[in-house]
């Protein structure tokens, strides 16, 4: 049985909002270091695989998820939320999710055969974005001096791991053919 246009759209606003809300949790799981602004989280990672996961509509999510924080609910890192949070440390990243949630969400559209080592380039690409938003914003900050000690070096070897995490993740939903 095909779906109707309608059913399509109510089946990816459903798909979006509760990809948004698996952004909520993932960044109620954060870990402040006592050297950095900057949590560790597994939010970044979950962006980029929802992306590839689910196309454009990881995009969605992401910028809906970024809309419920900046509107007051308590969705990102330790339940921080609003606009004054958004203009904080962290708020350079927030943006950059949504940015690399589209990049690589309509890149992932477009690819044709997708191997674990195109995809995991992807995730790559996305979290580099992530970083080319979020450390100028934290640079006004702490300083252009303090943004990569701050917001770069503690957290390069992480995200690599997460990503493998996410790739493996990626394979035990079969999602490579």
């Amino acid at each position: 049985m095909e779906l109707t246009l309608t059913q399509n759209r109510f089946r990816d606003l459903f798909i979006v909002l509760g990809a948004s809300i698996l952004l909520a949790l993932s960044a109620w799981i954060s870990i402040r270091l006592p050297f950095t602004p900057v949590p560790i989280s597994f939010t970044a990672q979950l962006v980029l695989l929802l992306s590839v996961f689910l196309g454009r509509r990881g995009a969605y999510a992401t910028a809906l998820y970024v809309v419920q924080g900046a509107v007051g609910l308590p969705v990102f890192a330790n339940g921080g939320c609003g606009l004054a949070y958004m203009m904080g440390p962290t708020g350079g990243y927030l943006i950059g999710f949504i940015i690399a949630a589209y990049a690589v969400g309509t890149l992932v559209e477009k690819v044709h055969e997708k191997t674990p080592i195109k995809i995991f380039s992807l995730m790559i690409f996305g979290n580099a974005l992530i970083y080319v938003f979020g450390l100028p914003h934290l640079a006004l900050l702490v300083g252009s001096a303090n943004a990569l000690k701050f917001g770069f070096y503690p957290f390069i070897a992480g995200d690599l791991l997460k990503l493998m995490l996410a790739q493996q993740s990626l394979k035990a939903l079969k999602f490579f053919k």
